[in-house]
């Protein structure tokens, strides 16, 4: 059953990734551009504040380095493929959403082993780290630019390709989610008592930490709410097969695990504050 799972899993995320690449709106990237200190800002939350954040709580809470491994395996991951729609929702920027996650998938086959080098992770030399390195370039960052380039030369087929593939792409990620639990299942009660707090820490954190940089660069209020849920949306699909596959540590997807419900339920109250804003403006205007 292991060996199955290690097989279906490179696939699965190339399909993912295809699906993310075929739905990623260059145009709306370029109009983020136009105004580049929100995403400065943003790349600069995701990419140096998560993984400090992460090992931050790591070592107060004194986690295993097993499981301090998989909570930075979390904060490295590139953000989330719901994480546009979620923006969306948010009343955030959709342009700086795409822009985010494309430059964070993009970047990393490169950031992620730096991370994981930087936080002390053990990655066996520096085989090991070209290893993930050349691993996450094939099943991540090239099935994302075919999609990209499929969308930019042939929009009309790209649609109906993403349009199909979008619900098959929805249940690999489940099937990714469930067969870790499969592998997992006997050390998750034990695990949970022992790093369900730093995970839930670090989920309350993460959008903590985009609200006080966006407040501090005076971004914009729906900057703001973008930064917050991509910061919150990561890619646990990719931190699955991180650990699972590349470092043959499925163990080290559980904080992913349990990641993947908890960044969910923050991004639902990130949503619903926003709605909630709104209306009070609104009000505020009627009267």
């Amino acid at each position: 059953m292991t060996e199955m799972i290690s097989a279906f899993l490179p696939l699965a995320m190339m399909v993912l990734m295809l699906s993310l690449g075929l739905r990623l709106d260059p145009g709306e990237a370029r109009r983020a551009l136009r105004s580049p200190r929100a995403l400065f800002v943003g790349l600069g939350v995701q990419l140096i504040g998560l993984p400090f954040m992460a090992f931050a709580v790591s070592r107060g809470l004194g986690l295993a380095p097993a499981l301090s491994a998989g909570l930075m395996l979390v904060a490295a991951s590139p953000g989330g493929v719901t994480s546009n729609y979620a923006a969306l929702l948010a009343r955030g920027s959709v342009g700086l959403s795409v822009a985010m996650t494309l430059v964070t998938s993009l970047a990393a086959p490169l950031t992620l082993p730096l991370v994981l080098l930087a936080a002390s992770v053990t990655v066996p030399g520096a085989a090991g780290l070209w290893k993930i390195s050349l691993a996450m370039s094939a099943v991540a960052l090239g099935p994302i630019l075919a999609g990209v380039v499929a969308a930019r030369v042939a929009p009309g087929i790209a649609a109906r390709i993403s349009r199909r593939l979008d619900p098959v792409a929805r249940l690999l990620f489940l099937g990714i989610v469930l067969a870790t639990f499969w592998q997992n299942w006997g050390a998750m009660g034990q695990a949970f008592s022992a790093v369900g707090g730093a995970v839930t820490l670090f989920a309350l954190l993460t959008p903590a930490l985009a609200f006080a940089a966006g407040r501090a660069a005076r971004l914009a209020a729906a900057e703001r709410r973008t930064v917050m849920v991509e910061a919150t949306m990561q890619n646990v699909a990719i931190t699955i097969f991180v650990a699972s596959v590349l470092m043959g540590e499925a163990g080290l997807a559980i904080p992913g695990l349990i990641y993947a419900v908890e960044m969910n339920l923050v991004a639902l109250l990130l949503i619903g504050g926003a709605h909630l804003a709104a209306r009070r403006r609104a009000a505020g205007q009627a009267a």
